[in-house]
């Protein structure tokens, strides 16, 4: 276990889900506690050929060592993908193209970035998907919810706020957004925390000028240069 998870972990893994679906602990950067900047992400997602090993009438009474092994393993455990970027050589792709390359142009005040700079200005904040059990379509919205989905995405994403402590917190996903403020209906993570949305980074709006003249993508550094 890396140095930055110690503290957070003795919390997080108090809660029997995260215990069972560990691939569901959230990324956190080295440097997290200078910023206590928390994104969230909407789902992580199974390609087609794979889908066969994530049993999704079963995935809440399983747990992530039941899954067959295989590479889709390591695609739907947060970590696992975000370490693959921070200390590994995992092409910068998807989110990593396009939100972490941004908030690395924040912190290093220009847009001619090296991989490594790039790298560092993971550790400045952390991550977590909304929605705990994987797309089954690859590259598309998760879809199909049921109000299992729905209970389960925010009790456990609420833990992970209240183990975290974030100052800002910014959602990636308009629907992951909507769907915890629908259940947060007692104001108690809403009122507690401040809250940001912006669209998905892979969607047209992210950088989409809106008639107020702005976009998703300047949203989202007007957010985060306020703590950086």
């Amino acid at each position: 276990m890396r140095n930055q998870y110690e503290k957070y972990d003795v919390e997080l893994l108090k809660n029997d889900f995260i215990n069972r679906h560990y691939e569901c602990l959230p990324f956190i950067g080295e440097n997290y506690e200078r910023t206590r900047l928390l994104l969230i992400g909407e789902s992580h997602y199974v390609k087609k050929d794979e889908v066969c090993f994530v049993n999704k009438d079963d995935f809440y009474n399983s747990s992530y060592d039941d899954f067959e092994e295989g590479d889709y393993k390591v695609w739907i455990n947060t970590r696992s993908v975000f370490e693959g970027r921070v200390y590994g050589e995992s092409s910068f792709d998807t989110f990593f193209f396009t939100t972490a390359t941004e908030i690395a142009r924040i912190v290093n005040h220009t847009d001619d970035l090296s991989m490594e700079q790039k790298r560092e200005a993971m550790h400045q904040y952390a991550f977590m998907n909304y929605f705990k059990r994987p797309s089954y379509e690859q590259g598309k919205t998760i879809r199909q919810l049921t109000d299992l989905d729905y209970k389960i995405a925010y009790d456990i994403s609420s833990h992970i706020i209240e183990a975290l402590i974030p100052k800002l917190i910014i959602f990636l996903s308009k629907k992951a957004y909507y769907s915890f403020s629908d259940y947060d209906q007692d104001g108690r993570i809403m009122d507690k925390y401040q809250i940001k949305c912006v669209s998905h980074p892979s969607c047209p709006w992210w950088n989409r000028k809106r008639r107020d003249g702005g976009c998703a993508k300047e949203d989202f550094y007007n957010y985060v240069r306020e703590i950086l």
